[in-house]
């Protein structure tokens, strides 16, 4: 897995050591790091916005279709399939640019945790209040850090749940999956508990670039569409 993921992990390590050199901060660094990363998935995260709206137009004739067929599973399967087929919808459209991020998400986790090409460097770097950028809330809480010490892993973690329920309920096109929001979220944030701080900077700072990018676009599309 290392070796597939190796040539994404070289590139993120020196864009991360370019900025370093110049800000002398590890958390900064990391934070410039993911303003890159986004910049650079930009025309994935508007492909994957144009695919969302077009599904959140089309919701209430899928509803009616769901409505109609509710006791016949196989002929509500044909109708959605014909309905998509219409009207040129791709329902994996919205899913695919989220899929293709995901090994930069696991290069950049093996890049910021323990073990990691740089984290000699990040053990001793603080950022806002953490005392170690590969430090968890988990080894926060096992190394009797108490009040104090804890508090910015709390403040981060948070901050990734708020991010994280904004942007999703951004990006949700069906009512139905609304109601799985707040379980992901709850999910999201046991997984976030044992991940190293450096990684979950990158996870708030990510969100909540997400969450401006989508209001943009969004506002963008309605402006072309003269909404």
């Amino acid at each position: 897995m290392y070796q597939i993921l190796k040539p994404i992990v070289d590139i993120l390590l020196q864009v991360l050591v370019f900025f370093n050199k110049y800000v002398n901060n590890w958390g900064c660094s990391i934070v410039l790091l993911t303003i890159v990363v986004k910049i650079v998935l930009l025309p994935l995260a508007i492909k994957q916005t144009k695919s969302m709206e077009n599904m959140k137009k089309w919701q209430p004739e899928i509803t009616k279709l769901q409505q109609k067929y509710k006791n016949d599973k196989e002929k509500l399967g044909k109708e959605t399939m014909k309905f998509y087929s219409e009207n040129k919808i791709n329902p994996l459209g919205g899913c695919l640019p989220l899929l293709l991020q995901m090994p930069i998400f696991f290069a950049l986790f093996r890049l910021l945790a323990h073990g990691g090409p740089v984290s000699s460097e990040l053990e001793g770097a603080s950022f806002l209040g953490i005392y170690s950028l590969t430090a968890s809330f988990s080894s926060a809480l096992h190394a009797g850090q108490g009040l104090i010490g804890c508090a910015p892993f709390v403040a981060l973690l948070l901050l990734m749940m708020a991010s994280q329920y904004v942007m999703q309920k951004m990006m949700t096109a069906d009512p139905k999956q609304e109601k799985m929001m707040l379980p992901m979220t709850a999910v999201m944030a046991v997984i976030a508990y044992s991940l190293p701080a450096g990684l979950l900077i990158y996870w708030v700072v990510f969100n909540i670039l997400s969450v401006a990018q989508q209001y943009c676009i969004v506002k963008t599309l309605k402006l072309d569409a003269g909404v």
